[in-house]
């Protein structure tokens, strides 16, 4: 079989490793540009700039080209290998039989010539491949899985043989379920509400309403009244343009991404597609889940959808490429209504149970979310006017009035739920609401913060250590009542036993 045999990357590496370069030297290009517009002929000095930029664009398109021409990949021994380099060749070996996943990334040229980009991952390592042939993809993949088959027959031998005809229970082999599907109402829905250029809209146009009212018109001459009104005019007309602009082309751009979103469960593992433009193929090893995320903002609660993300752990960056914000934390469900959201979850993740969070904090901890910040603008507002104009203390009251909202956001609606073994904490913010779902068993960590005057106040911080990726998540509540932290602690220590709390 070919992938027994050294195999070559696919020619389009070359046309995407260019592309990288110029990724890599967009900056030299602008310096190039910009230095080219004064080129003299007949001046040896302006020679000097465009040669260095020029040989160093070329010295990366070569490496690359050299990079790509020296990669090849193959399966040997029940071992995946990559060998690649210039200078020093580097040789890479991944355990079949540790292989967690095959994901695949397909942009919009490789959808035209047939190639995708393959992440190859074990839970301590990875390879990347790209770009290679979408059908030499599908023949690494299937060989993959057939291999791993084989080794698990190996191992099982004395069950296989008892119980011939159950190929059909190993992870490989499971049907796929068809667990979420966004309709193209929900994904248009979703693309609208993604971003939040519709309130940078909706706040600026009292802003400009007030400008208006400030300036002077009558005091100023007439031609010279009409030049700023006609300029003011232009101003606004452009900004709000650029506004109006933006939305759309984040609407678009979000629609565009997210296209075709589908999520199937295959044993424990999770296949997520989506893309339009560039087609993703993802695998989320739902073994490995640390913890369960719902992050829902304010505009998507009034139309009860919510999103849900997963954490999970790798001793690698788990998310590279994925519908992902940070490393090991995956979306799963990026917009959906938030009952269908539950029941899909549940039906994931049976050992959870997903209680609701008590909501209300600590009143006496209200100021202390906006006290130093409110002194820091103060301050600033004062040197502000000295050294600018007034108009400084007007966007010092508006920081200030920004950050008591979130401080009656947290308060009202911060809290958290601990039912024997589960926990959930709930935080709220200027733009959004989160919920951390985790078991004991995920928790690696707990720390505890109380300075004096908290001391006097009663108050503690606490913040729940999980892993996450390669890193952990800190999730955790600030100005919390002392009694209930020390409730949180004995419970991580095993030290207590709670049916609520």
């Amino acid at each position: 079989m070919t992938m027994y045999n050294p195999q070559r990357l696919h020619p389009i590496s070359y046309v995407t490793g260019l592309i990288d370069v110029i990724k890599q030297n967009f900056i030299v290009i602008i310096l190039f540009l910009f230095n080219i517009r004064n080129f003299k002929f007949d001046d040896f000095g302006s020679y000097i700039w465009p040669g260095v930029m020029t040989l160093i664009f070329l010295v990366s398109f070569i490496h690359n080209i050299i990079k790509v021409y020296n990669t090849r990949y193959w399966i040997e021994n029940n071992h995946f290998i990559l060998t690649t380099g210039v200078f020093n060749k580097e040789r890479k070996e991944l355990n079949i039989s540790r292989i967690q996943s095959a994901d695949t990334t397909q942009s919009l040229v490789n959808q035209v010539v047939g190639g995708v980009e393959l992440i190859i991952k074990t839970p301590s390592d990875g390879i990347e491949l790209s770009t290679i042939s979408k059908k030499q993809s599908e023949l690494v993949e299937k060989e993959i899985k057939t291999l791993q088959h084989q080794m698990n027959d190996t191992q099982q031998e004395v069950a296989s043989e008892n119980n011939a005809g159950d190929n059909e229970t190993t992870p490989q082999n499971l049907p796929s379920q068809s667990i979420f599907k966004m309709p193209f109402k929900q994904l248009l829905l979703m693309a609208m509400t993604s971003g939040a250029i519709g309130i940078a809209l909706f706040t600026i146009s009292p802003i400009v309403g007030s400008f208006s009212s400030i300036i002077p018109w009558e005091k100023l001459g007439d031609e010279l009244s009409y030049i700023f009104k006609t300029i003011y005019l232009l101003v606004t007309a452009i900004v709000v343009f650029v506004l109006i602009a933006s939305y759309i082309i984040g609407t678009c751009l979000a629609f565009i991404k997210y296209y075709g979103y589908k999520v199937t469960q295959q044993g424990h593992q999770l296949k997520i597609q989506y893309g339009l433009f560039t087609k993703k193929n993802i695998t989320v090893p739902t073994d490995r889940l640390q913890g369960v995320l719902e992050h829902q903002s304010y505009i998507r609660k009034l139309f009860g959808y919510t999103s849900i993300h997963f954490y999970i752990t790798s001793d690698i960056d788990a998310t590279s490429g994925e519908p992902s914000d940070d490393n090991g934390r995956i979306m799963i469900l990026p917009f959906i209504k938030r009952s269908q959201a539950y029941e899909i979850i549940r039906s994931l993740v049976p050992e959870m149970q997903f209680n609701t969070a008590h909501a209300g904090m600590p009143m006496r901890g209200f100021h202390r979310h906006f006290l130093i910040p409110t002194i820091i603008l103060v301050i600033a507002g004062i040197v502000g006017w000295y050294f600018w104009s007034a108009w400084s203390f007007v966007i010092m009251a508006v920081l200030i009035i920004l950050f008591v909202i979130a401080a009656i956001l947290y308060v009202c609606f911060g809290g958290y739920n601990l039912e024997n073994d589960e926990l959930v904490i709930q935080k709220a913010s200027l733009l959004n609401i989160k919920r951390y779902y985790f078991k004991l068993n995920k928790v690696i960590g707990l720390e505890i913060k109380q300075h004096p005057l908290l001391e006097r106040s009663h108050l503690a911080n606490f913040e729940f250590i999980i892993a996450k990726g390669d890193l952990n998540q800190y999730i955790g509540l600030k100005f919390n009542d002392v009694s209930n932290v020390n409730q949180l602690k004995k419970w991580y220590m095993r030290g207590d036993t709670h049916e609520s709390i």
